[in-house]
């Protein structure tokens, strides 16, 4: 199940933290509610109050620049971007990607169908020869992302692909619950769009990264203790529930 990652200890005393360059943190991101949500005034959202915390802690101001996905790992690996938030772990993004040793939100994978057609998916075989709509770029599981012989359909955005599903222009889709149920509800697709019976019973764990190629990279110990301070205060299942609501 989704929820908040729960920190068993408490950080105590007080790190005076020196910021490792004058430039404000560049968040790379892009849309994906409720953590980024797309606005008149730019990107609110979880993430958006919970790197705006971090930032004021390492005494950085945040610079929020939205681009694709991909666009932004690339920016990540170039060290035009600085930070990322809502990153699942992945060995090949670590090579450029230093992780906090915390995640601060939990969320699991899942597949949808269109109401009523996607009782007969029970198993991972049950995927084969059924096209599945996927968010490019984007780590569920390592068995469904590195299935080759899976037939994928990859759009830029899982907003996109309920649209598809709705439509009927593919059968199903995969993605992380904590997203995707916020979008279903919020839409009131739940009448339309259900959870197929197969669940791959994984946890997608969201870390904060820092590009290993920014000035803010030597500061790793401080952000790590940051994320701890946030969970550790409450301060990220509050902001949760803002978006949520109380069961969150």
């Amino acid at each position: 199940m989704r929820g908040i990652v729960k920190q068993c200890t408490v950080v105590l005393g007080f790190l005076i933290a020196v910021p490792a360059a004058a430039e404000p943190l560049k968040l790379a991101t892009d849309e994906w509610p409720p953590f980024r949500i797309s606005g008149e005034s730019g990107l609110t959202g979880l993430d958006i109050d919970f790197m705006q915390a971090v930032a004021k802690r390492v005494s950085g101001d945040l610079e929020v620049v939205q681009m694709p996905w991909g666009r932004a790992l690339t920016s990540m690996q170039n060290g035009s971007a600085d930070v990322m938030s809502g990153l699942a772990y992945r060995d090949e993004r670590a090579e450029f990607i230093s992780y906090t040793d915390t995640p601060y939100y939990n969320c699991t994978t899942a597949f949808y169908a269109r109401q009523g057609e996607g009782q007969g998916i029970k198993t991972y075989e049950d995927l084969q020869n059924v096209p599945v709509g996927y968010v490019l770029h984007s780590a569920y599981f390592d068995r469904f992302d590195n299935d080759t012989a899976l037939y994928k359909v990859g759009v830029a955005q899982e907003s996109t692909l309920l649209d598809m599903l709705v439509h009927g222009r593919i059968p199903l889709m995969i993605g992380t619950d904590c997203q995707v149920d916020y979008i279903i509800q919020r839409e009131g697709l739940s009448a339309q769009i259900e959870e197929v019976p197969y669940n791959p019973g994984n946890s997608v764990d969201l870390f904060l990264g820092v590009s290993k190629r920014s000035p803010w990279a030597e500061d790793m110990d401080r952000f790590n203790e940051v994320v701890r301070e946030l969970i550790a205060e409450g301060f990220v299942s509050q902001s949760a529930e803002m978006y949520y609501g109380p069961e969150s």
